[in-house]
Formats: C-alpha cells, structure tokens, sequence
C-alpha cells in the first residue's frame, strides 16, 4: 500500500527551481554537469520525502548511495558514469518489486 510522502509546497517549489534552473544552465555547461545536476534532484527528492516522515529503509539506503556517489563525479568520472545506470536499476528495480507487492483489486 502506498504511504503518504508528501512533500512540501517549498520543498517542491525549491525543487522546481533547481530543475527549471538546471535546464536553462545546460545548454552552456559540458554534458556531465547536466547528469550531475539530473542525479542531485534525486537527492534532493528524496531527502525532501525523508524529511517529511517518509520512514522507508529502501529509501533512506538510496538517498545515502546518491547523497556519496554523486560526488565522484568531480574526481572519478568512470566510477560516476558506471554508478548512474546502477542507480536507475535499482529505482526500477524498486518499483517493480512495490507494484508486485500490491494486491490486484
């Protein structure tokens, strides 16, 4: 069953300008700023849910990977590249097992 995560309307409005600002900024910024600024908003996402009493383990363990793995984009860029599909697999992988969770109406 889905938990009430709700974020709030600053927080949101606050994401909202990074990613609206983001987007504007990478048109002149190298290609790999923009991957890093796209991975920050995930953990600026889902810090944001954690704040609002989201207690979710798979959550938490998924904001701290991110919240230390994007930082290696200043300083080992292959580890970085290698660490964005990861973390797509694991939100997708995350999804999935959630809606086979679910139990058919």
């Amino acid at each position: 069953m889905a938990k009430d995560c709700s974020i709030s309307e600053e927080q949101a409005l606050e994401l909202l300008a990074h990613l609206v600002a983001s987007a504007d900024i990478c048109r002149f910024e190298p290609h790999v700023y923009g991957t890093f600024r796209l991975i920050d908003a995930a953990a600026r996402l889902s810090g944001a849910l954690l704040e609002n009493g989201c207690d979710d383990s798979w959550l938490r363990d998924f904001h701290t990977e991110v919240e230390g793995k994007k930082k290696w984009m200043m300083w080992d860029r292959e580890a970085y590249f290698a660490f964005l599909p990861e973390a797509a697999r694991e939100v997708a992988a995350e999804l999935k097992r959630r809606d086979l969770a679910v139990e058919p109406p």
